[in-house]
């Protein structure tokens, strides 16, 4: 999926292959950075289900479409307060050019990122 997100127009339609979901119900759209592993939490309507798919509208946050945000992205779509995904699956987000070029640093999502390896040696007896 591609989502073209400019800074005059934040409030976006998608669709996914999720069958007759209740309209108006709110889930929590999260992407998730391959690079920097940080999430950005969104709010996302279901606006039309039939028995082949299902419309979401979500509102990205101001500043989204001017930022450097263009790139791949893991999402993840549940209900609010869910444990369990409904879909997940990997979005192209293209921005407009411009703004700040802020950097993120890397997150492994590891507590041991900084760990040196240890090397044992076996004896030959």
């Amino acid at each position: 999926m591609t989502l073209y997100v400019p800074e005059t127009n934040l409030v976006l339609d998608f669709t996914l292959n999720q069958t007759n979901l209740t309209l108006g119900a709110i889930y929590d759209f999260i992407l998730t950075s391959q690079y920097s592993h940080q999430p950005i939490v969104m709010s996302a309507e279901a606006t039309f289900s039939n028995a082949r798919y299902t419309t979401f509208q979500v509102t990205f946050p101001v500043g989204f479409g001017d930022s450097h945000k263009n790139g791949i992205y893991y999402y993840d779509i549940k209900l609010i307060g869910a444990v369990d995904s409904i879909e997940k699956g990997l979005v192209k987000i293209v921005t407009e050019p411009g703004g700040t070029m802020g950097t993120t640093n890397f997150n492994a999502g590891i507590d041991t990122e900084e760990r040196v390896a240890e090397v044992f040696y076996r004896p030959n007896y």
